[in-house]
C-alpha cells in the first residue's frame, strides 16, 4: 500500500503482529492488513490510534469472537 505512507503502514504492520499474538479464530494475514490500511485511508487518518482502530476493526478481524477477544485484551492492558 504505497499510498498509505510509511507511518501508517508501519503502525498497521505492528498492529497486525500484535493481533497475531492473540488467540484468535482467524489471525489476520496480508490481505487483512491491506484491507485495514485501506479502511484507515478512507477515514482520512494518517496514523493508527485506538479510536481509528475501533472504527476499522471489522477490516482486520473477520469474526465477532475475535473482536471480543481483542477488546478484552485492550481492557486488560488499560486496567
Amino acid at each position: 500500500m504505497p499510498a498509505a505512507g510509511d507511518q501508517l503502514a508501519g503502525q498497521v504492520a505492528r498492529g497486525v503482529a500484535r493481533l497475531r499474538d492473540l488467540d484468535l479464530a482467524k489471525p489476520p494475514g496480508v490481505a487483512e492488513a491491506i484491507s485495514w490500511a485501506q479502511a484507515l485511508q478512507v477515514l482520512g487518518t494518517d496514523g493508527l490510534d485506538s479510536a481509528s482502530a475501533e472504527r476499522t476493526a471489522g477490516a482486520v478481524l473477520k469474526y465477532s469472537e475475535d473482536l471480543q477477544t481483542v477488546r478484552a485484551s485492550w481492557l486488560r492492558r488499560a486496567g
